[in-house]
């Protein structure tokens, strides 16, 4: 993951959905076939859901991407690296996640510059793996915050709105038997691979109260603008997602010393 850049997005757009974004509609990200789950707590520890909020706008995006992969023999192959802990294959940088205890972690969203203000969502994620016929790993949102600037705080947005984040992983490979069997040395021989691939898919939907003087404005412009740009940061997002994830997977398969690396982060994050 990286900062966020608005500068793509085109001026009637971002001065809209800049101001917007005071009401919280910046939110994200990531992974394949989506439901929905989860919600953001307000300062009493409670779960927060729309019914709680005055009038909010409801704005929401959801994406889907595939990476070709090189399935690998077992036991480096693509189920065997999908259902590690979490932590051993997470990509995202170790300073944005922090281990809450149990499948569950805290993701820092990098910092979001907008003008002269700046957000900093945290988002407590519950990540499941199913195993069976048909695995994959399903992350979803259970609470989240805004920290932000002064102004952010001053206008308590953090208290002003709800989201619910759901995204799943799924891959396929066919299985591929390694020769190792006959007598040859798993780590000295040649992977023979077979054509593999990840899938993921995210939906996000917040809820943010409309202050003024965006209440002036017609909700369905605003709803409307912020809905295009959340889809645009999903849009670019995920796919650099699920493309360091590919990537990682054919690195940890053929590296032993990559993959000790990696088991090393059995230790749980701090």
């Amino acid at each position: 993951m990286q900062r966020l850049n608005t500068s793509n997005v085109s001026l009637g757009q971002r001065s809209t959905c800049q101001k917007a974004a005071t009401l919280g509609c910046r939110h994200q990200t990531a992974r394949t076939s989506v439901l929905a789950s989860a919600a953001s707590t307000g300062t009493t520890g409670r779960t927060r859901t729309a019914a709680d909020l005055d009038n909010p706008a409801q704005i929401g995006a959801s994406g889907r991407h595939t990476v070709k992969v090189k399935n690998f023999p077992s036991p480096v192959s693509l189920t065997n690296y999908m259902l590690l802990p979490v932590e051993q294959y997470f990509v995202l940088d170790p300073k944005q996640i922090k281990h809450l205890g149990g499948n569950r972690f805290l993701l820092i969203v990098p910092r979001i510059n907008i003008l002269n203000v700046w957000l900093e969502p945290e988002v407590e994620v519950e990540v499941t793996t199913v195993a069976g016929p048909s695995p994959r790993v399903i992350l979803q949102a259970e609470n989240a915050r805004i920290r932000g600037s002064e102004a952010i705080e001053r206008l308590r947005i953090d208290q002003r709105f709800c989201m619910r984040f759901v995204t799943e992983l799924q891959w396929s490979g066919a299985p591929v038997v390694s020769s190792a069997a006959s007598g040859a040395s798993f780590e000295d021989e040649p992977l023979a691979s077979s054509p593999g691939d990840i899938s993921g898919g995210a939906h996000l939907d917040v809820w943010c109260e409309v202050i003024p003087p965006f209440n002036l404005m017609p909700r369905e412009v605003l709803q409307g603008t912020c809905n295009v740009v959340m889809q645009g940061l999903v849009s670019t997002l995920l796919p650099l997602f699920m493309s360091k994830l590919g990537e990682d997977y054919q690195r940890w398969a053929v590296d032993a010393a990559y993959r000790a690396s990696r088991a090393a982060r059995q230790v749980p994050l701090s």
